[in-house]
C-alpha cells in the first residue's frame, strides 16, 4: 500500500465517556482526544481565558492538554478539541483501588474546589471515576468537570461527593474494608440510606459523619418522596450558599474525609517475609533475576500478579518501567500505596486489590463504560512468583487455564514452579486426602508449552525454578 492509499484510522470513542453531552473522549491514531460541543463552550471559554486549567495543571491536579483543530481531526460537531499529549498508562476504578487512594481522591476534589470557588469556578461532577494515576500521581481528567458555578447555588455535585467517597471511605473504614468491592454493584455511587445503615451506631453520630450522610440521607428521602408525590405539600424553600458558605461545607467535607482512617487487620501477606518457607538467600537470588530479566526485556509494561507488598514491583520500577502490582489482600495494596507515597525512589507503581479468581469484568452501560482488566491494556512483561499453586490449589483452576489466562495477557512471562514436595505447596494440601487438580512438573510445562516458548530457567537453592517465557 503506498503512501497515498494509507487508510486513516477511525475515531474510537472511548466507552465510558458517553453521559456528558458537552463531550466526548476519543482515541485517534493512538492519541486520546477529548471534544467540546457547543453546550460546553461557554463554560470551556471561560474557564480557559480565565487561566483556570493553567493554575489547575501547574498545581498538579489536572491532566495537561492543548488545543488542536478539530477540522484536522474530521470532526464535523465540535467546536473546540483537546489532546492529552500524556496517555494513561493503565485505567483502574475505585473498587480496585486502596483505602488511601480513594481517600487521596476525594481530597484531590476537595482541593481543585478551594482553587476554584474564588475564581467563580466549580466542579460540575464529583465521580471518582474522574481521578486517575498517570505514573506521577493523583490528577482529574475529566476537563469538562470544570464549570462557572451558579450564584449563590448550593454544590451540584454534593451528592456525588458523598456516594463516590464519603460513604465509601467510611463504610470501609468502621465496617468492613472488603465492602468497597460494592462499587462493582454501585458504580453511580453508593446509596447513602445503604451506608448509614452499614455503619456502626457510634460511628452514624460522628460529628461529619452525622452531618454530611446521616442528614443528608434523611434530607434526600424527605426529597425522593416530595418528588414522588408532584411536589405536593410544603414549598421547598431555595436555600441560598455564598462563596463563604461553599468554602465553608468544602472545609467540613475536608476535616471529615481526613478523619476516616483505616485500621488495618490483616496483616498476613505484610508479614510474609517472617512467614515464609524459604530463605533471605533465596529471596535474594530470586530478586536478582528478576532484576536480571526486567534488564534484559526492558519492558515499558509490567504486571506483577500477586505482587504482595510490591517488592518485585520495586525492581521492575527500577529502570522506568510502569508497574500495576495486583494482590487480593486490601492491606497489602494499602501497605504498597503507602510506602510509595513516602519513599523518594520512582513511583510509577499501581497498586491494584483484586480477586485473581474473579477479576474485574465489564460493568455499566453495556458491560463496556467500565472495561474488564484484560480490556485495558496488556503487558511486555507479567511476574507470577509464588502464586501458581495458589490458584490451582486455593482457587481450583487447572494448570492449563492458569497458561491460557497469562497468554491472553502479556508477551513475556516470568514465572516460578514451587514443585509438589514444597513446603508451602504440602501446607496447602493439608487435609485435600489426595483429591486436588494435577500439578506436577510435567504438567506445568505441557500446559504452558502450549502457549509460550521456554527461554530461561533458574533454579533456586529451594528448590524452586523460576521460568522465563515468551508468548508463541
Amino acid at each position: 500500500m503506498t503512501m497515498s492509499e494509507t487508510r486513516e484510522l477511525p475515531i474510537i470513542q472511548d466507552p465510558g465517556s458517553f453521559r456528558d453531552s458537552r463531550g466526548y473522549v476519543f482515541n485517534k491514531d493512538g492519541e486520546i482526544y477529548r471534544c467540546i460541543f457547543a453546550n460546553g463552550v461557554t463554560d470551556y471559554e471561560a474557564a480557559a481565558n480565565g487561566g483556570i486549567y493553567k493554575k489547575l495543571m501547574s498545581a498538579g491536579l489536572l491532566q495537561p492538554h492543548e488545543e488542536v483543530n478539530p477540522a484536522g481531526l474530521g470532526l464535523k460537531d465540535a467546536v473546540y478539541c483537546l489532546n492529552h499529549p500524556k496517555r494513561l498508562p493503565m485505567v483502574s476504578y475505585p473498587f480496585e483501588w486502596s483505602f488511601s487512594m480513594l481517600k487521596d481522591a476525594a481530597l484531590l476534589h476537595l482541593d481543585c474546589m478551594e482553587m476554584l470557588i474564588p475564581e467563580g469556578f466549580w466542579l460540575r461532577d464529583a465521580s471518582a471515576f474522574n481521578v486517575q494515576f498517570d505514573g506521577e500521581r493523583l490528577r482529574l481528567i475529566d476537563t469538562l468537570s470544570i464549570g462557572r458555578r451558579v450564584p449563590d447555588s448550593p454544590w451540584v455535585a454534593y451528592r456525588q461527593f458523598c456516594s463516590h467517597f464519603l460513604a465509601p471511605l467510611a463504610v470501609a473504614a468502621y465496617c468492613d474494608i472488603r465492602t468497597l468491592s460494592l462499587w462493582r454493584s454501585y458504580i453511580d455511587g453508593y446509596p447513602l440510606d445503604l451506608a448509614i445503615k452499614m455503619l456502626p451506631f457510634k460511628q452514624r453520630y460522628r460529628p461529619g459523619l452525622f452531618m454530611h450522610l446521616n442528614l443528608h440521607s434523611r434530607f434526600q428521602e424527605s426529597a425522593d418522596k416530595r418528588e414522588h408525590l408532584g411536589g405536593q405539600g410544603k414549598t421547598q424553600k431555595v436555600v441560598k450558599v455564598s462563596d463563604r458558605g461553599l468554602l465553608g461545607l468544602v472545609r467540613s467535607l475536608r476535616k471529615t474525609v481526613e478523619g476516616i482512617r483505616w485500621k488495618r487487620s490483616s496483616k498476613i501477606w505484610e508479614e510474609y517475609r517472617e512467614i515464609r518457607t524459604y530463605r533471605d538467600e533465596d529471596v535474594e537470588e530470586k530478586s536478582g533475576y528478576v532484576e536480571k530479566v526486567v534488564s534484559q526485556i526492558k519492558p515499558k509494561m509490567v504486571w506483577d500478579i500477586g505482587g504482595n507488598v510490591g517488592e518485585f514491583s520495586k525492581i521492575a520500577a527500577k529502570d522506568g518501567a510502569f508497574v500495576v502490582s495486583v494482590d487480593i489482600d486490601p492491606a497489602c495494596t494499602e501497605y504498597l500505596y503507602q510506602s510509595l507515597s513516602v519513599e523518594d525512589e520512582n513511583k510509577r507503581i499501581l497498586p491494584l486489590t483484586m480477586d485473581l479468581a474473579n477479576p474485574t469484568p465489564g460493568l455499566g452501560w453495556n458491560n463496556r463504560e467500565r472495561l474488564s482488566l484484560g480490556e485495558r491494556c496488556t503487558a511486555d512483561l507479567t511476574l507470577a512468583l509464588a502464586l501458581i499453586h495458589h490458584l490451582v490449589f486455593t482457587c481450583n483452576v487447572p494448570l492449563s487455564l492458569v497458561a491460557e489466562w497469562f497468554a491472553s495477557m502479556t508477551t513475556h512471562l516470568l514465572v516460578e514452579f514451587p514443585p509438589p514436595e514444597d513446603p508451602m505447596v504440602r501446607k496447602l494440601l493439608i487435609n485435600r486426602r489426595g483429591e486436588h487438580l494435577p500439578y506436577t512438573f510435567d504438567e506445568f510445562r505441557s500446559s504452558f508449552g502450549r502457549h509460550f516458548d521456554f527461554m530461561d530457567r533458574h533454579d533456586l537453592g529451594n528448590g524452586r525454578t523460576l521460568f522465563l517465557c515468551k508468548r508463541k
